[in-house]
């Protein structure tokens, strides 16, 4: 089974997983991302914080960067456009 890495980036610094996950695929990767994604958005909706410009980076056993799941992805597609017409007016 395939070890990838989900290190957290915002632009200027990374928080490196160095441990990693055996997973069955790059799907189930990405999942794992967006679960994750989704807990630490309730964690940072209770501080009234805003980790939108976060990112995970997925890395695949040999460090190679194999996909990007922003924060975002793990919002509903709803709550993102209500957000995005609040912001517009």
């Amino acid at each position: 089974m395939p070890r990838f890495f989900l290190h957290i980036d915002d632009g200027t610094q990374r928080i490196e997983d160095e441990e990693g996950s055996d997973l069955p695929d790059l799907a189930a990767a990405r999942e794992e991302a967006l679960s994750a994604a989704r807990q630490l958005w309730a964690a940072a909706i209770l501080r009234q914080q805003d980790i939108g410009s976060r990112r995970f980076v997925i890395a695949g056993g040999d460090a190679s960067v194999v996909e990007m799941v922003e924060m975002d992805d793990a919002l509903p597609r709803s709550l993102l456009d209500r957000l995005k017409t609040r912001t517009r007016t």
